[in-house]
């Protein structure tokens, strides 16, 4: 899962990400609030987690999840 509120990077990382046999995202949050909505919900094996977000920090979607 990716949460970053710039759209150009998730983009770029979604593409990135997408070549790798083994890597799959499962969710984008573009968000704090709404990164720890779909951290608890779709339970990914990997976050990827910007620190400064809207809402809600990175570091405060970590204490929260």
């Amino acid at each position: 899962m990716i949460a970053d509120d710039n759209a150009d990077f998730v983009t770029t990382l979604v593409e990135h990400l997408s070549k790798e046999n083994d890597m799959e995202v499962i969710g984008i949050a573009r968000d704090g609030k709404e990164a720890c909505e779909k951290a608890i919900n779709l339970k990914p094996d990997v976050l990827l987690l910007d620190v400064i977000m809207p809402y809600l920090d990175g570091l405060g979607v970590l204490e929260k999840i």
